[in-house]
């Protein structure tokens, strides 16, 4: 009895699963169609309303090509953020179009230093005019309370508004730097790999969720068999006379 009402719950977990296979597969679709677009220029990116200049989710990981200058006084180095296991900071830079409009840039990962109170010292992008190319990213909304105890120039997450108050900017993407002239990602920092196209578990683990199924039901099938087996053998024929 219990192996049939397992079988409801299976199905379901194997349900979840594929809709989640579903859903990364179209996430991925979208990843490989728009780094495959032609890059554009931030203006025809952008659209603005009285208070807020975004991007339109739908340029996430389309190329964007800016020129400007890079703001290093306003720079941030994002907390807990790994590379190949090792854990460090995303060095995070307002870059300044020459359009007067600002957007965040995480130029690449640097290590950590031994304490987690210390901001380890990067290295300066070229001053003057530079031609960048980065991936579009957009920003997830802020879910809990800005730290307050965090060491100077430390920051919990990309949130643009919060580095760049009281300036005309991108307030819901930053990019993913790829390309620039002349160079701006410098010998210290590690470049932000291109997103993994992959399915993930979720197909293994639909799977594995209808194995479970048919194997409780041959189980039951099996301890059913055996109970009228012993059942059998433990009943006294009748003496026939």
């Amino acid at each position: 009895m219990v192996a049939l009402l397992l079988q409801p719950a299976f199905w379901e977990l194997s349900q979840w699963q594929w809709r989640r296979l579903h859903q990364r597969e179209t996430y991925n679709s979208v990843i490989v169609r728009n780094q495959a677009l032609e890059p554009v220029m931030i203006d025809e990116a952008v659209s603005s309303n009285p208070t807020k200049i975004t991007i339109d989710g739908n340029f996430e990981w389309r190329r964007i090509d800016v020129i400007g200058s890079w703001l290093t006084s306003k720079q941030v180095l994002v907390r807990k953020r790994t590379y190949e296991s090792n854990l460090g900071f995303w060095v995070i830079t307002p870059f300044k179009a020459t359009s007067g409009l600002t957007i965040l840039v995480n130029r690449g990962w640097i290590a950590a230093s031994d304490s987690a109170l210390s901001t380890p010292a990067v290295q300066n992008p070229p001053a003057g005019t530079v031609e960048i190319l980065g991936r579009t990213r957009i920003v997830s909304v802020r879910t809990k309370p800005r730290p307050t105890d965090l060491p100077t120039g430390q920051v919990d997450g990309v949130h643009p508004d919060e580095v760049l108050p009281a300036t005309r900017h991108v307030s819901n993407a930053y990019l993913e730097l790829t390309a620039s002239s002349p160079e701006s990602r410098t010998s210290d920092l590690q470049s932000i790999p291109a997103p993994e196209v992959t399915e993930g578990p979720h197909r293994s683990y639909a799977l594995q969720w209808i194995f479970f199924a048919i194997m409780t039901i041959i189980g039951w099938g099996v301890l059913v068999r055996k109970e009228l087996q012993n059942r059998d053998e433990n009943t006294t024929p009748t003496d026939v006379k």
